[in-house]
């Protein structure tokens, strides 16, 4: 960070805009820097009178797009840009010097915590002059962080050493692991990180024995995290680990671990085997169908593509071996980190949740009625992960019509570079999107016809290629898109021809009773301005009530009446009394409900969800009218072919591909929420039923 201003979040501003070759708008300085409009608009105004006062230039506005510093005002004030402090605080935390009051409450417990486990004793004193703070805020800090710790399986005690962390040395290692990603990004925005200078070749020598490479920021974690445990190493923590018979690619791997530890002279079954469990939950690149567990997680994968694809009714047979075989490289570390209790934190699990909610939920059910196959519980942060690789699925590419490419570099894996391919496709059809590539492919990329580089990694990398480079989340913000935007039409992007047509048309009229001064301002103007309002229109109509595709509630409470002229099975006549409103409301026709039955009777009870719940649906083609949906609730069971009892049926009737998954998700996570369940099977009456769902879903 620059050191310039002598007030509070000047620095941050001119670094912000100094790193960046974009005006950033109003809004994307107040999303980064946590301020008010206000507030902002009151620091630039103090910025530019510190550059006036010693002569460099000053922050601009351009209008319709935000504040930028000219090429001129960004090499001026390189000669205010500190040396980098190179050093080992992520063994010896306690040499930091981190204002308290720059860290939020969750940063703070997350640092005491990872400095009480590192340092052998932290003294009061220690702490105030690591925070800068008085001894009565310290004594706060280490009870709000008593209230933080209640589930962890460690505490902190006094000690005539100072404050230390009691608990085993495997439950310490546990949490760093789990939070060392969280910590890193702390830590990297004060300090430039010293590493083991053997580890760059170590991991290589890992990288060339397993036949893959870890992903960017798997290799970026471990180099960093294996120095912390280097540490551990020397201090003599050992770590002991319930008895467990190694696997196939941990006699592989062993070898490896023996010579990581032989660099300290130690020789130790229990932490050679911690090693290798550690290094193969790190997320590759690919995996070799020599891997022990490939033939197993591929068979798991096949199977959760294929429940998705039943669940969802979407068609991802344009690339599904692809689609496994990646589900399969991300299952290699996710059974390590499942079988080994570690627990992943997905950054993007609440975005995902709440904007993907349809995506969420399938594969939420999807993962869930497959767990059997595995025998383990996989977490929402685990099911967001998986759900970005049928992400991917759910949108076939379109050809892209623009002979000029942007590349897309992420370093987070398979799956969330895919998703990212996805959400871009999805807003810009006619851009030709090449990737997903990592930082090196990138870096050795002919880049001839290439006018971008969109990256989910840190600009410092491309410093040295001509391209212009925008770094966007996995799951871009608002204002991230509204930068691109800006972007592409700034390099003259296909981004929506009629739109662009209609204003340049808009334009033509203006000028015939207007001089126009700005031109380029204007035509970036309106297209920003229109492009908002389709968006916006877009996202209304989806979530209209009057879409709704449940038509109808019925509740059963007497014996299925059999059909006439016909012997069938119980559970038959139920699918057809449970269809029958679609059928005489002409949204289906009968061949439909006699699909569904065809291929219960061939494949068995696929369509039971658990919980008492079957979703009876086909396809479009085998006689669906208009998209719809029907629930019916029975007071007696429903014994089906397999001998499963279910209560309720609802009859899915989707025309296409799309227009049912914001229904069947939210009926999903119904479906997950046992007070839901509970309250909808105590029904008695059509009048109670109707009541319940027409006010819940």
């Amino acid at each position: 960070m620059l050191s310039f201003c002598p007030f509070k979040n000047g620095d941050k501003l001119l670094t912000l805009l100094r790193q960046n070759d974009h005006a950033i708008s109003i809004e994307g300085l107040q999303d980064a820097m946590q301020l008010s409009r206000r507030s902002v608009l009151y620091l630039i105004k103090k910025v530019n009178q510190a550059l006036s006062g010693y002569g460099l230039p000053i922050i601009q506005n351009k209008k319709g797009q935000g504040y930028y510093l000219t090429e001129q005002g960004k090499h001026a004030l390189g000669s205010y840009e500190p040396e980098p402090v190179v050093c080992n605080f992520l063994t010896h935390p306690q040499q930091m010097r981190i204002p308290l009051k720059d860290l939020r409450p969750e940063e703070r417990s997350k640092l005491l915590n990872y400095m009480l486990i590192t340092e052998p004793g932290i003294s009061l004193q220690g702490f105030m002059d690591i925070f800068q703070v008085a001894r009565n805020t310290i004594l706060h800090e280490l009870r709000q962080l008593e209230n933080y710790n209640k589930k962890a399986p460690f505490q902190v005690c006094v000690t005539s050493r100072g404050r230390i962390i009691e608990g085993s040395e495997l439950a310490k290692r546990r949490w760093v692991g789990e939070n060392f990603d969280a910590i890193l990004q702390l830590l990297e925005k004060y300090y430039t990180l010293s590493y083991s200078p053997d580890l760059p070749a170590l991991l290589q020598s890992y990288e060339d024995l397993v036949g893959s490479s870890l992903t960017d920021d798997a290799h970026h974690f471990m180099i960093y995290f294996l120095t912390w445990y280097d540490q551990r190493l020397i201090s003599k923590d050992r770590v002991s680990l319930p008895q467990a018979k190694g696997d196939g690619e941990e006699d592989r791997i062993r070898d490896w671990s023996e010579a990581f530890l032989a660099r300290h002279d130690i020789i130790n079954r229990e932490e050679c085997r911690y090693l290798c469990r550690l290094m193969r939950q790190q997320a590759v690149t690919s995996v070799s169908q020599k891997d022990a567990l490939y033939d197993k997680l591929h068979n798991f994968a096949d199977h959760l593509a294929s429940r998705f694809a039943s669940l969802s009714g979407l068609d991802i047979t344009q690339d599904r071996k692809g689609l496994v075989n990646r589900l399969t490289v991300h299952l290699i570390s996710a059974y390590h980190r499942l079988q080994n209790g570690i627990r992943y934190h997905n950054p993007m699990l609440s975005k995902i949740r709440q904007d993907y909610q349809s995506l969420f939920y399938l594969t939420k059910a999807a993962v869930k009625s497959q767990e059997y196959l595995w025998h383990a519980d996989f977490s929402d942060d685990e099911i967001a992960l998986i759900a970005t690789y049928f992400g991917g699925a759910m949108v076939a590419r379109t050809k892209a019509t623009e002979r000029r490419r942007i590349l897309v570099v992420c370093s987070s894996g398979i799956g969330t570079s895919q998703f990212l391919l996805l959400q871009l496709r999805s807003r810009y059809p006619q851009v030709h999107f090449t990737g997903p590539l990592s930082t090196a492919e990138c870096l050795q990329f002919p880049l001839d016809d290439v006018s971008l580089v969109i990256t989910t990694t840190s600009r410092q990398h491309f410093r040295d290629i001509a391209c212009p480079v925008l770094k966007v989340s996995p799951l871009p913000t608002a204002q991230e898109w509204k930068e691109l935007h800006h972007r592409l039409i700034e390099l003259d992007f296909p981004i929506d021809a009629n739109l662009r047509e209609n204003v340049r048309e808009l334009i033509d009229i203006i000028s015939d009773y207007a001089k126009i001064e700005d031109m380029d301002g204007l035509l970036k103007g309106l297209n920003d301005y229109f492009y908002r309002k389709n968006h916006q229109m877009k996202i209304h109509s989806r979530q209209s009530p009057s879409d709704s595709l449940l038509k109808y509630a019925v509740y059963c409470g007497s014996e299925i009446p059999a059909a006439p002229h016909q012997a069938r099975p119980v559970w038959q006549n139920a699918i057809q009394y449970a269809c029958q409103p679609l059928l005489q409301g002409h949204f289906i026709v009968q061949s439909y409900i006699d699909r569904i039955i065809a291929l219960l009777s061939r494949y068995g009870d696929y369509m039971i969800l658990g919980k008492g719940f079957l979703l009876a649906h086909a396809k479009a083609k085998d006689g669906v009218l208009a998209s719809s949906a029907a629930l019916t609730l029975f007071q007696h069971p429903i014994t089906m072919q397999s001998g499963k009892k279910i209560r309720c049926i609802i009859c899915l009737a989707p025309q296409n591909q799309h227009d049912h998954l914001d229904f069947l998700a939210l009926l999903l996570q119904k479906l997950n929420d046992e007070a839901w369940c509970k309250t909808l099977f105590t029904r008695s009456s059509q009048e109670e039923l109707e009541s319940f769902i027409w006010t819940s879903i």
